[in-house]
């Protein structure tokens, strides 16, 4: 290689690096991840829902014409996490971590009873998942003409700026992925939990969003009939941040808190790998070997 062809990969990589501390810059000072612990915070996060399933959508009325907020049986158990926008301090985006039951394993998620795959079935696998639902932005924060529903597309960076009381600040349409810390809120919950697979119902028009942000994930089967029409997938967490650290590093910035998230899921592949490969049934041969007397020669 010349010297040229490696000034040019110096160049190059200085570039990448400038980019990445740029987008995390302006991420931070755009939004802020709040994990909803009080009334008033999940308050937020069943008002936005409400807004953006029952208003816009007309998915999940409730049955009171003045209720305004959008509510299920599983809430009470889940773990909510709210997106705000610093500069307005609107909340701008929600999501919700539902684990396993351990009183009622197949009863523990929405998909279960949405799709029929035997991973979420069967109780010792259901046990080891959880699931991602009520993920969703405001509107305002997903004016493009191919978002979703519920969700902001990706998309590459904007030049345009927007005016907030006499000053340029960054909104989503400067924010290639405006969702990434509500994947790190729902990532450290689960990780907390010592699960690594989790299972989401994404809208179909989301899932070449999720390739290009390095998010690799398998589909459990065919679309749900619900919202329009949501597809069952199932992800790793582990394989999702090595994946995205190779082909989106600034979204695994994000995602990951800075490395700190893809050291929890190494750390928690490293010393739960046993689990997997000494499960009960083996163990339970083991025993019965060694208790197994060898008869004596005579």
């Amino acid at each position: 290689m010349t010297l040229v062809e490696d000034t040019k990969l110096i160049i190059k990589a200085c570039r990448e690096t400038l980019e990445q501390r740029s987008f995390l810059a302006a991420y931070h000072n755009t939004f802020e991840l709040v994990q909803a612990v009080t009334p008033e915070q999940k308050g937020k996060a069943y008002r936005l829902r409400h807004k953006i399933y029952c208003e816009e959508n007309g998915y999940e009325c409730p049955a009171e014409q003045d209720s305004y907020v959008e509510q299920d049986r599983h809430d009470e158990r889940a773990t909510h996490y709210l997106l705000m926008h610093k500069v307005s301090r609107e909340t701008v985006g929600t999501l919700r971590i539902i684990l396993p039951n351990d009183e009622a394993p197949s009863d523990s998620f929405p998909a279960q009873q949405l799709c029929d795959h035997p991973l979420l079935q069967y109780d010792s696998r259901a046990l080891a998942l959880c699931e991602i639902s009520r993920f969703c932005m405001a509107s305002r924060f997903r004016k493009r003409a191919d978002d979703g529903k519920f969700l902001a597309s990706y998309h590459d960076p904007d030049v345009i700026e927007e005016e907030h009381e006499g000053k340029k600040v960054f909104i989503r349409r400067r924010i290639t992925y405006p969702q990434a810390a509500l994947l790190q809120g729902a990532f450290e919950t689960i990780l907390d939990a010592r699960i690594l697979d989790c299972v989401w119902l994404v809208e179909p028009c989301h899932l070449p969003s999720l390739n290009r942000i390095g998010f690799p994930y398998r589909i459990l089967g065919p679309q749900a009939k619900i919202h329009g029409g949501l597809q069952p997938i199932i992800f790793n967490i582990k394989h999702v941040l090595d994946n995205m650290s190779r082909k989106n590093r600034g979204c695994w910035e994000i995602v990951s808190d800075s490395g700190r998230l893809q050291t929890k899921a190494d750390e928690l592949l490293r010393n739960d790998w046993q689990d997997e490969l000494l499960n009960d049934a083996l163990l339970d041969s083991i025993v019965e070997r060694l208790n197994v007397q060898p008869s004596r020669a005579l």
